[in-house]
C-alpha cells in the first residue's frame, strides 16, 4: 500500500529537513517512531494491531508533556473522536508542532474507527454507518467553523487537521467503494499537504520566531518566495484545486457520500470553508507590508526545497495520474 510507504517517507524528510535547531537525539527518535508507527497500523491486518499502533504512536508526546496528566492517554484518544474540542488547539500550540502534526495527519483514530465498525455483525454495522458518517460531517462541519476564529498558524493547522480526519472517517465508514478510495486518496493528499504547511511554518518560527503569531498580515513573501509558493500548493491542494491530488480525492468523497444520503451535502460546505480559511492563512503570513524581523531571512534552504519539491511532485503526480496512487 501507498500509505505505510508515505507516513515513513514523511517521518524520514521531516528529520532531514527540519530546522537544526529543532533536531535534538529525542526529538528526532520521536518524529521516526511516530512514523514507524503510522507505517506499522496501516501495514496491520487486524483491528487490534491497529488500534496498539496508533497508542504507541502518543508515547514521544505524552513523554513531552503535550498531553496533561491526569487526563493522559484517554485525552489522546479523544481527539481522534472529538476533534473540535479545544485540547488539540492547545496541544497544537505548546507541544512540538512537527511530530504533533506527523501524529495527527496519520488520521490512525479514522482508520481504528472504521475497522471496528467494519468488525460489528454485518446487520449492527449497516445500522450504525449512517450515524457515523452523520456524526463525522458534522464534526468536520464544526472543526472548519471553529477554525473562522483562529488567526494563529498553530491553532489553524489544529482545525484544519481535525476537519481532513473527520471527512477520511466519514469516506472510510461509510460502506461505499467510492467513497472508500476517495478517503484513502484524501488521506495520501491531506497527510503531505498538512505535513508542507506544518513545515513551512515550523522553517518561518526558527527564522522570525514570536513574530509569527503577531496578529495581522506579515509580508513574509517578500524574504521566503520560494516558501510562500510550497505553502500555497499545499494549501489549494486542500481546497480540491484541478491539477492536485486533492481534487480527485474530494471529487471520489463527495460522489460516494451522496449515494449513501443527503449528508454529503455538508462536503462542498466544509471544503469551501476549509478552502478559505487555509488561503486566509496563506494571505496573513505572506501578503502586506514585510516584518521587521523579516528583513534579510534566508529563504528555503536546500534541505528544505528537496522535501517540500518532491511533495508538490507526490501532489502534483496524484492531481495527473490518481489511479495509480488508488488503492
Amino acid at each position: 500500500m501507498i500509505l505505510p510507504a508515505l507516513h515513513a517517507a514523511l517521518a524520514v524528510g521531516l528529520v532531514l529537513s527540519a530546522p537544526r535547531s529543532l533536531r535534538t537525539t529525542r526529538w528526532t527518535l520521536g518524529v521516526l517512531w511516530i512514523g514507524a508507527c503510522a507505517s506499522a497500523a496501516y501495514l496491520s491486518r487486524s483491528t487490534a494491531g491497529a488500534a496498539l499502533a496508533w497508542a504507541a504512536a502518543f508515547a514521544p508526546l505524552l513523554m513531552a508533556g503535550v498531553f496533561e496528566r491526569p487526563a493522559g492517554p484517554w485525552a489522546a484518544f479523544s481527539l481522534a473522536f472529538f476533534p473540535a474540542q479545544t485540547g488539540l488547539a492547545a496541544a497544537f500550540e505548546r507541544g512540538p508542532l512537527l511530530p504533533t502534526a506527523l501524529l495527527l495527519n496519520g488520521h490512525l483514530g479514522a482508520l481504528t474507527a472504521s475497522r471496528l465498525l467494519a468488525a460489528l455483525p454485518p446487520d449492527d454495522a449497516a445500522a450504525a454507518r449512517p450515524w457515523v458518517v452523520a456524526l463525522a460531517l458534522f464534526m468536520a462541519l464544526a472543526s472548519a467553523v471553529l477554525a473562522l476564529r483562529e488567526t494563529r498558524p498553530r491553532r489553524v493547522l489544529a482545525r484544519l487537521a481535525a476537519g481532513q480526519g473527520a471527512l477520511i472517517l466519514a469516506g472510510l465508514a461509510c460502506g461505499n467503494a467510492a467513497a472508500q478510495a476517495g478517503a484513502l486518496a484524501l488521506g495520501q493528499a491531506s497527510a503531505v499537504a498538512m505535513t508542507m504547511l506544518a513545515g513551512v511554518c515550523a522553517s518561518l518560527e526558527s527564522r522570525v520566531g514570536a513574530a509569527l503569531e503577531r496578529p495581522g498580515y506579515l509580508g513574509l513573501a517578500a524574504g521566503a518566495p520560494r516558501l510562500a509558493t510550497f505553502f500555497a500548493v499545499a494549501a489549494l491542494t486542500l481546497a480540491g484545486l484541478p491539477l492536485t491530488m486533492g481534487f480527485p480525492a474530494l471529487e471520489l468523497l463527495l460522489g460516494g457520500l451522496f449515494e449513501v444520503g443527503p449528508a454529503g451535502l455538508a462536503l462542498p460546505v466544509v471544503s469551501a470553508l476549509n478552502g478559505f480559511v487555509v488561503l486566509r492563512l496563506f494571505a496573513l503570513l505572506f501578503w502586506g507590508p514585510a516584518l521587521d524581523a523579516a528583513r534579510g531571512m534566508p529563504d528555503a534552504l536546500p534541505r528544505e526545497r528537496w522535501f517540500l519539491s518532491a511533495a508538490v511532485l507526490f501532489l502534483l503526480f496524484g492531481g495527473l495520474f490518481p489511479s495509480a496512487l488508488l488503492p
